[in-house]
């Protein structure tokens, strides 16, 4: 005779299989690769620097990159990098080539409609670089010249030569009548150009008073000289200075009347057609900077972050204080990521840190602004 135990067998075995089952449609076999730390994750990257960079040895580097990495430190996943060109990357997100990519794609409404952006990691404006002997050419120096300072310190130099000029000749007029004519007309020249060798100079010696007052008026006026011709000259370097951190291009209607050039299929050219602004279109930043310093063209309009980490290179090009129409970069991700949130607390833990501020500053020095 069976035992209880031995007719219920086949009892236990159903509710065991019903449990299973049961379990199995709570827990799906698929999860998100951050949850998966033995995968690691594909991330698209083109180099762009500041941004992102390829050491000789493959290694990648920059802005970016230093990002990326302290975020899947802060999550947990490991990853490797995939080139890929700047125009493919929000498609191969979408269709799951890559896990994730980082670039030269701004934050837009459209790629928004078909994959999701990360909280921006940068944000920064379009620049425009320049030919620096433009900057110093006749334009700038004319401009000087009929500076409100610059008339200033004319007539601050001027105003006392010809009011010493005329206290002289009507000092010495009569007592020394052949160096200063007694003749208005020609005596007051003569004090003109006394007072102002003077000034510039030790003087000819063509011209001297003799009398007492004249001599005690000579003595006073030299020194006065030396103060005001060294306070005159360090107004006008501080002038100078000043004219040289302004550009002939101050707003973006001066673009309209030069030559443009930029990256084809960028941010920056959109912004240009928007604007209608007709640009030559380049392939990289050191084709369009290379075309700049060959005169090619009158002006380079791109990513300003990325102007002033390609511009230590070139000695005779600057970049101008003219930018408009900010840009922000983020971590292109699949659309409804499981992972969003968790990456753009990863994102925000990195920006709040000092060492991200160190890092910013490494690759864009407040002073190259």
């Amino acid at each position: 005779m069976k035992s209880n135990f031995q007719r219920s067998g086949p009892l236990l075995w159903l509710i065991g299989l019903f449990v299973a089952a049961l379990l199995s449609g709570l827990c799906p076999p698929s999860v998100s690769h951050a949850q998966q730390n033995d995968e690691d994750w594909a991330i698209g990257v083109n180099p762009v620097p500041p941004f992102m960079m390829q050491d000789q040895d493959g290694s990648w580097y920059g802005l970016g990159i230093d990002l990326m990495k302290s975020m899947t430190d802060n999550l947990g996943i490991g990853y490797h990098m995939v080139e890929t060109a700047p125009e493919a990357m929000v498609g191969a997100v979408r269709d799951g080539t890559l896990d994730a990519a980082i670039g030269a794609v701004p934050i837009n409404a459209a790629d928004e409609a078909i994959i999701d952006f990360s909280l921006p990691y940068y944000s920064g404006d379009i620049g425009v670089a320049l030919r620096l002997v433009d900057r110093l050419g006749p334009q700038f120096i004319f401009r000087i010249l009929a500076s409100p300072a610059f008339l200033y310190m004319l007539g601050l130099l001027t105003g006392p030569v010809f009011v010493i000029g005329a206290l002289v000749w009507f000092v010495e007029r009569r007592a020394n009548p052949e160096q200063f004519e007694p003749r208005p007309a020609r005596g007051l020249f003569s004090g003109f150009w006394w007072a102002a060798v003077t000034m510039t100079t030790v003087g000819y010696g063509d011209k001297s008073p003799v009398t007492f007052i004249g001599r005690l008026l000579a003595m006073g006026w030299m020194i006065s000289a030396l103060i005001l011709a060294s306070i005159t000259t360090a107004q006008l370097a501080a002038g100078l200075t000043s004219s040289l951190n302004t550009n002939f291009i101050d707003s973006i209607g001066d673009l309209s009347g030069l030559d443009v050039g930029t990256i084809g299929q960028s941010s920056a050219a959109t912004e240009l057609k928007v604007l209608n602004i007709p640009a030559t279109h380049y392939d990289t930043i050191a084709d369009g900077l290379t075309a700049l310093e060959r005169r090619e063209i009158d002006a380079f309009v791109y990513d300003r972050a990325a102007l002033q980490w390609a511009l230590r290179r070139y000695r005779d090009l600057y970049l101008t204080n003219l930018q408009f129409s900010q840009q922000s970069y983020g971590l292109i991700m699949p659309q409804d990521s499981p992972d969003r949130d968790r990456i753009n607390i990863a994102i925000l833990d990195t920006l709040q840190t000092q060492q991200w501020h160190l890092i910013v500053e490494r690759y864009l020095p407040s002073d190259g602004d």
